[in-house]
């Protein structure tokens, strides 16, 4: 099997990646389709994009590649593909996790891939390095224009909805750490990187909140919400998420606003559709700790 190896030739690799985005069963759930987002996207990654890149070329032709960012905190890796068929995947997948793996600083133990349910390729390779699969999540989007359209609902009885302060920390992290513990932003971030906003009862309790940005295609994103269970059914997640892109609205110009609920996530659903915006794909994670070398060999040929 052909060792991967460093790719310098960056308008081959974009044209290759672009392309395999463009089909749900060999992208990434990390990045869009259309060429402009795709290299925005990997211009914003945490490394330089083209440095991480392994490849399997064979007579030429480049048949599968990855890439790879880390960040120290929350400790997480999250693996850029593999791209390239299902069949290109299935054989040189695992080589080509192991040499992103490989470039990751030793102290970076969580890692994770991400693609559409349609991935079963990207699947094949997460179960022969143990990576366990998540719970399916929908992608959902709405036309900016339309959400700039949403009309503010009526004021909670007793309730402020506000930007986030450093002073919520704690009271985030309550809110944060049991729906998206393991996620890529902790609460730090959430008041650092992200624009949150959180709905605030007269004692002071957080009852919920939003957190999102405008990532690097330009695109807004409401990344992280929740509601504290005594609260829900209240309105209280309409509140931060519309007050959230409103603040995403006025920061950028973005075209789309897109977010991610699980599918067990019922409520959330019809929240989300009723507000207008419809479903765009459905996606799975797979983590885990950090690959060990030998696991390509000690869980058997990959089918």
């Amino acid at each position: 099997m052909t060792t991967p190896q460093p790719f310098s030739d960056r308008t081959t690799a974009l044209d290759f990646i672009v392309s395999c985005q463009q089909d749900p069963a060999t992208g990434t759930a990390f990045l869009g389709e259309d060429r402009a987002g795709v290299e925005a996207e990997l211009e914003g990654l945490g490394q330089p994009w083209l440095q991480t890149v392994r490849a399997v070329v064979e007579r030429g032709r480049l048949l599968a590649a990855v890439a790879v960012e880390w960040d120290e905190e929350p400790s997480m890796a999250w693996v850029h593909g593999p791209w390239g068929t299902p069949d290109a995947v299935r054989t040189h997948g695992p080589g080509l996790v192991m040499a992103a793996v490989d470039q990751v600083p030793p102290a970076i133990r969580r890692f994770e891939l991400c693609g559409h349910v349609a991935n079963t390729a990207m699947a094949v390779v997460a179960d022969r390095l143990g990576l366990a699969p998540t719970e399916t999540s929908l992608a959902l989007v709405v036309a900016a224009d339309e959400a700039a359209g949403w009309i503010p609902p009526e004021p909670l009885q007793a309730v402020t909805v506000r930007p986030a302060v450093p002073a919520d920390r704690a009271a985030l992290a309550r809110l944060h750490a049991p729906e998206f513990g393991e996620a890529y932003a902790t609460v730090d971030q959430l008041l650092t990187h992200h624009r949150t906003v959180v709905a605030e009862a007269p004692d002071g309790r957080l009852l919920g909140y939003a957190s999102g940005r405008i990532q690097d295609d330009g695109s807004a994103y409401v990344d992280f919400t929740a509601v504290d269970p005594s609260a829900r059914r209240r309105g209280v997640g309409r509140h931060v998420v519309t007050a959230l892109v409103r603040l995403l609205l006025a920061e950028g110009s973005p075209e789309l606003v897109h977010l991610t609920v699980r599918e067990s996530r019922t409520a959330a659903q019809q929240l989300y559709l009723s507000l207008g915006m419809r479903q765009d794909a459905a996606l799975r994670g797979y983590r885990g700790p950090r690959p060990a070398r030998d696991a390509t060999s000690s869980r058997g040929a990959v089918s």
